[in-house]
């Protein structure tokens, strides 16, 4: 007899909103940011203890009656896209209902607590109920609730890129959670003009540039495409031809960590005129000093990292942008060679990643926004997916978005983590955590990159110096 897989799925539903979608709410537009983006699950994973074992812990019925009824006011989750024409997508909110499926785990989550919910440890896979979307009747939401032998719950979230960034998705989390508590929650705002560009909006040097590296068509990159690893599985995900086997790890760092890593990262000067840099920028470039390092490439090959820009932190005059849902983010490029590694510190780096991610402004968003006005086929403006490698990385920086607050009445998650085999080598996210012993920000790094790289990277000085774990 086959072995039982340790995920076995038990129940699958679909939730429409609690009120039939009147015809005046028939479709909903896409901005041009969400036109030009990919059409991929935004996968995230919130895993919940149950210290008390609670048996109507995370109970189903709440989780589905309260996602019904915050469905009525995000509509156009429970919709489908629908193709109107010259690359240009839009919602048909025909209430077909986001997809929610139960599952059951055969072990204890407070086991996979103790190493840090390590994807490696853990059939990641499975914890989510799609992967790809493939069909214009695939969800553009996907819910699963994984339950485990001790009571423990992990809840899978799938949301399609090409209607909602990372702050969107938690926007919707919170609204979810709050219904389900009985809690008042604020409703998402689907109007486009909020990100129009102005009339008189001119497109700049810099503007242009931006435009054409995200269109680029890169060559492929074959400096990952090395020897077979002796030890890797027969039939494991990467093949004797393919990339490297990639590795993931968590580091942990606290309020205390991180007020080193600030602390190196300025100079006397610089404390005296008052010239500070931020924790998060800190932190971002000691982790992209230490990823150039652990690569094994030429000496003055750049080395890129890739970091997201909210442009919702730029338009703080209008409070509605607050709301809105949908993609609204920029994507901002630092690069260094390993030969400027040797010859700067830490204050350097965490200075240009400053420049380049802190000093952007909206007028670069309306400037872009400009460029995809220019074709009336959108096609031409779609993204240009570049593979993460060996000379580039990719840093989502979630922290500031309150995932660890999503308390569906049970508690908040213990942590939260991403699924990001697919973001390939070199893949980052930043998490936030809270700690009822203390207020400081702590945050939870989640990396993959390829097995050589990885190793270089966990002996790096600087890693094992601010960190303070490291689960692999």
């Amino acid at each position: 007899m086959a072995p039982q897989p340790r995920v076995q799925f038990n129940n699958r539903t679909w939730i429409t909103p609690s009120i039939p979608t009147p015809p005046q709410r028939r479709r909903t537009p896409l901005s041009d940011w969400d036109i030009v983006m990919f059409k991929s699950y935004t996968p995230l994973l919130l895993f919940y203890t149950n210290e008390n074992k609670d048996p109507d812990f995370m109970n189903t019925d709440i989780l589905t009656t309260s996602l019904a009824s915050v469905l009525d006011d995000f509509y156009p989750l429970a919709g489908r896209l629908i193709d109107i024409g010259n690359g240009r997508d839009e919602i048909d909110n025909c209430d077909a209902g986001v997809l929610f499926q139960e599952a059951e785990y055969q072990g204890e989550l407070e086991k996979f607590k103790e190493n840090g919910y390590l994807p490696n440890q853990m059939d990641y896979h499975r914890l989510f109920p799609i992967h790809f979307y493939c069909d214009a009747q695939d969800p553009l939401l996907a819910v699963q609730i994984t339950r485990f032998l001790d009571g423990g719950v992990a809840l899978g979230i799938m949301m399609l890129h090409k209607i909602a960034d990372m702050y969107s998705i938690c926007f919707f989390m919170d609204a979810w959670s709050k219904k389900a508590r009985g809690v008042d929650y604020a409703k998402a705002s689907f109007k486009r003009d909020l990100v129009s560009f102005p009339v008189s909006t001119s497109v700049t040097d810099e503007a242009l540039a931006h435009y054409r590296e995200e269109h680029l068509v890169a060559r492929e990159d074959t400096t990952h495409i090395v020897r077979m690893d002796p030890n890797q599985s027969k039939y494991s995900r990467t093949s004797p031809n393919g990339p490297m086997p990639l590795k993931s790890i968590i580091l942990e760092f606290d309020a205390d960590s991180l007020r080193q890593c600030k602390k190196d990262a300025h100079t006397p000067e610089m404390i005296a005129n008052k010239n500070w840099v931020s924790t998060k920028d800190s932190l971002l470039a000691m982790l992209m000093r230490s990823i150039a390092r652990s690569r094994k490439v030429m000496k003055d090959q750049p080395i890129k990292m890739i970091v997201s820009v909210n442009g919702r932190t730029k338009m703080k005059y209008n409070k509605e942008m607050d709301y809105y849902f949908g993609n609204w983010m920029i994507s901002r490029s630092i690069s260094i060679t390993q030969t400027e590694l040797e010859q700067t510190k830490l204050m350097n780096t965490a200075l240009a990643v400053r420049q380049h991610i802190g000093n952007v402004k909206l007028e670069l968003f309306h400037g872009i926004s400009k460029l995809y006005s220019i074709h009336e086929d959108m096609t031409v403006n779609y993204l240009t997916y570049q593979p993460n490698s060996s000379v580039q990385s990719t840093a989502s920086d979630v922290s500031m978005l309150p995932f660890w607050k999503q308390d569906f009445g049970f508690g908040c998650p213990d942590r939260t983590r991403g699924y990001i085999t697919f973001g390939g080598n070199g893949c980052l996210i930043i998490f936030g955590r809270s700690d009822e012993s203390s207020s400081e920000s702590m945050y939870d790094v989640q990396l993959q990159l390829d097995a050589d790289s990885m190793q270089r990277f966990i002996e790096d000085p600087d890693i094992q110096k601010y960190s303070t774990r490291i689960l692999y």
